[in-house]
């Protein structure tokens, strides 16, 4: 599985971490706000209760605060407040008309606790009531019949029992059950939680865009340095990343970075220059080598141990030249000192005289040639170099092949381009290969042998004449008893005045 980009884990954690905070702050603030709406009607109900020295007095009383609960709430009162007065045996005294029928008063448990500080007895009022001293609870306004405050002794109690909040207070002689119908409260935690859970992934949404940016700004110097080390080659290793100070790790990382390639350049010119320097100096003396055994080859008896001794040396110094002037071309390119002499070429008449130098080199494999040029086909290159390049095409497809084998050449156009496909009936290249083929020095186990002649130098040297030609050379196509590889150049206009099948004039 292909890991996530850094950025996008980034945004992804980050949305996260804030969807674990905001829930958990939700779900805390959700029961915090309902805690506190039930100690604010829990309040209500102790503040209603002390309002009213009714309660504690005759039915008839209780019918007339049942009357303005009525006014006061507007309507039916008993769809938000239900009344149920009883004795300490728990006998009910006085319940609402219209009490939930899910609600059995029996079943209630009204029996409640003295909360341990003692208070001025209650007297009976002129209404049979009680009232008198200050006992549990706060003050509260008067309304109902009479003025003034209930003293309860007992320890309030509530619960809660389906959409009622019930509130139980009492004296030694009394409980008085107050009931709050809980349906707005419910309904303002209900909207209260749905606006949350709207508001959540709008929230979360904006966290990961935040976070996705934020991540983007903070790669921002990490992308510099993957964009300069991608445009790091042998010819651009002067490429530098400037330094800011932004962020010290980063500004580190850009440091390191860039002493690296210092060093890495350093080491290049150094290896560039030697090799450049120790291919120049060795043409001299090779061709001297050379000449030396020309001259003794032609002096040697015919047939003789020495003829067969210098042939061979003549061999392997001309093996040498090949490989030093392949060094040197290699070492101008990487050192981007190879200077093309562009002129304007006919493509197909140049290969005439390549093919011609290859049949001669393919005469003891008796290969089979099929040739197929298109005509006109205009290129802008050095012919020097582009001739060293598709020559070198040609060895190897030679080298590689079989004994009565075959070579297809083919030379078209595909958009902008000129395309030269050369295919030979070889071995073909082994999968491993195919990646490294173009690699200096490499060659495929299938050639690792000095029956065939090479050290791995061609195909790098092709590709890098084409990329400076602004074209490209691959392999196209690998299979046992078939190999074909590409050559693209770039096509130039046909010159004036320039016949069919001729090359332009200079």
């Amino acid at each position: 599985m292909k890991p996530l980009p850094f950025r996008l884990k980034i945004a992804l954690l980050s949305t996260a971490i804030s969807g674990v905070v905001l829930a958990g702050f939700g779900t805390a603030a959700y029961a915090m706000i309902a805690r506190q709406k039930t100690a604010n009607l829990d309040k209500e109900i102790r503040s209603l209760a002390m309002r009213h020295r009714g309660w504690l007095a005759n039915r008839q009383a209780l019918q007339r605060i049942d009357d303005n609960l009525g006014f006061i709430f507007g309507g039916d009162p008993y769809e938000d407040i239900i009344l149920l007065i009883a004795d300490p045996s728990g006998k009910v005294l006085y319940v609402s008309p219209d009490w939930p029928e899910n609600i059995d008063p029996g079943t209630l448990d009204t029996r409640l606790l003295d909360h341990g500080k003692p208070a001025q007895a209650d007297k009976p009022d002129d209404s049979g009531g009680f009232h008198g001293g200050r006992g549990w609870g706060g003050a509260g306004r008067g309304m109902g019949p009479g003025n003034g405050q209930v003293s309860f002794t007992k320890s309030p109690k509530f619960l809660d029992h389906g959409p009622w909040r019930l509130g139980m207070m009492g004296t030694a002689d009394i409980t008085l059950v107050i009931g709050w119908n809980t349906r707005q409260s419910s309904a303002e935690l209900t909207q209260l939680r749905n606006g949350f859970l709207i508001v959540l992934p709008i929230a979360l949404a904006m966290v990961g865009i935040g976070g996705w940016i934020v991540a983007g700004r903070a790669l921002r110097p990490i992308r510099a340095v993957a964009d300069t080390a991608e445009q790091v080659t042998a010819r651009g290793l002067d490429q530098r990343i400037p330094v800011s100070d932004e962020d010290p790790e980063i500004t580190r990382l850009i440091e390191v970075f860039n002493r690296m390639m210092d060093r890495l350049e350093a080491g290049f010119q150094q290896a560039t220059r030697f090799s450049a320097d120790a291919s120049h100096e060795l043409r001299t003396p090779l061709a001297i080598m050379q000449g030396e055994l020309e001259n003794a080859l032609q002096d040697a008896s015919p047939g003789s141990k020495e003829q067969l001794v210098l042939g061979n040396l003549l061999e392997e110094t001309q093996r040498l030249k090949t490989i030093t002037a392949g060094l040197l071309l290699l070492a101008r390119a990487d050192s981007g000192e190879l200077k093309p002499d562009f002129q304007i070429l006919n493509f197909g008449s140049m290969l005439d005289p390549i093919i011609e130098d290859a049949r001669a080199m393919s005469e003891e494999l008796e290969l089979q040639w099929e040739t197929h040029i298109g005509p006109n086909v205009f290129v802008r290159a050095d012919p020097g170099l582009l001739r060293t390049a598709i020559l070198n095409l040609f060895v190897n497809a030679v080298k590689y092949n079989q004994p009565k084998g075959r070579i297809e050449v083919t030379l078209s156009t595909e958009n902008d381009h000129a395309i030269l496909s050369l295919g030979n009936s070889g071995p073909g290249i082994p999968e491993a290969d195919r990646e490294r083929i173009f690699n200096r020095f490499h060659r495929a186990d299938t050639s690792r042998n000095r029956k065939v002649d090479g050290v791995g130098l061609g195909l790098n040297l092709s590709r890098e004449i084409l990329r400076v030609h602004g074209g490209d050379v691959g392999l196209k196509e690998s299979r046992p008893g078939w190999t074909c590889f590409e050559m693209k150049l770039r096509l130039s206009e046909v010159p004036e005045n320039t016949e069919p099948n001729q090359d332009p004039p200079r």
